[in-house]
Order: structure tokens, then sequence, then C-alpha cells
């Protein structure tokens, strides 16, 4: 009996916990003096951006941890994530273009974009609504590095940009 009562013990919690309820997207954009341009790491659940995709109407033939050599899945990963992710200096945006990107066993996507040349201004606009109309719980954050100084700014749906002052 305290068997049968513990399997169902477990499988009852097993089915009222949801696989995760809230949902993560971390920058770090690093603005490098010597070449003049912005360094960007976006980490990303790949499952969720996957399904972000998908709900986008992006049909993809494969994980996106498959996808390192297909340079159609790139633009369109690029495409998708200035949709989501954005970078302006007075209501110029700043054009980021992917570099490379990695899938960890973990499942986390980490995403290398670069800038052209940028003349550093005294604040930026960011705008990181990425997966938040798939995800109503997604919360985001981004962390500017120049020199040794960071400053993080948090995004949330009702929040969606912010602006970093230098």
């Amino acid at each position: 009996m305290k068997k049968l009562l513990a399997v169902f013990a477990f499988l009852s919690v097993l089915f009222s916990v949801n696989a995760h309820e809230y949902y993560f997207a971390f920058g770090e954009v690093e603005y490098n003096l010597s070449t003049k341009k912005l360094e960007v790491t976006l980490e990303i659940s790949a499952h969720d951006l996957e399904f972000d995709m998908k709900k986008a109407g992006i049909t993809l033939e494969k994980h996106i941890e498959n996808q390192s050599g297909n340079a159609d899945f790139k633009k369109q990963l690029e495409s998708h994530l200035a949709k989501g992710f954005s970078i302006s200096v007075n209501d110029s945006p700043i054009p980021l273009s992917i570099i490379g990107f990695d899938v960890l066993p973990t499942g986390l996507l980490y995403v290398y974009l670069e800038s052209g040349v940028v003349e550093l201004p005294e604040s930026f606009f960011f705008r990181f609504d990425l997966l938040m109309e798939s995800f109503p719980n997604q919360q985001n954050k981004v962390t500017f590095i120049r020199n040794t100084e960071k400053q993080t700014a948090v995004f949330l749906p009702t929040k969606p940009t912010e602006v970093i002052t230098l």
C-alpha cells in the first residue's frame, strides 16, 4: 500500500508541474574600443526560439543545432532576431549581422552578432521583446559593457524597451 501511495504521489507531482513557467533570454553587448563595433551575444532557449519561429511562419527542416552550415537558415535567424532585438541611436537602428551560433547540450542557443563601425553615443536605445508574443511570461535582460563598466536593463512584456545612458 505504501508503494502504491508513493507512486500516486510521484505521478501527481509529475503531472502538476509545468515544463517551465518562466522564459528568459539574455543579451550581452560590448563596445569594442579598438574596432568601434558592438559585439553582441544572445542566450536563448533553442526550443523556445524554434517554437517562436514556427509560429511566425518560418519552416524549419531541422533543429537549430543542425543548421550551422545552412546559409539560408542563418539569414532567416538574423531576420527573426532583428524583429525581437534591436539597438538604435537617435532613432537610427544599428544593423547587426550574425557571425555564428552554438547550441549547447543544455539546449541553450548562443547567437553572436556584430555591428558595423559605431561612434560611441551618449545613450543606446534597446528593444528586446524577443519571444514575448509566444510566451507572455518572457523576461529578457541586456548587460551593456564598456571598458570595465557594466549596465543592465530588464525587459518585460509591459516594458519591451530601455535606454542605457553612458
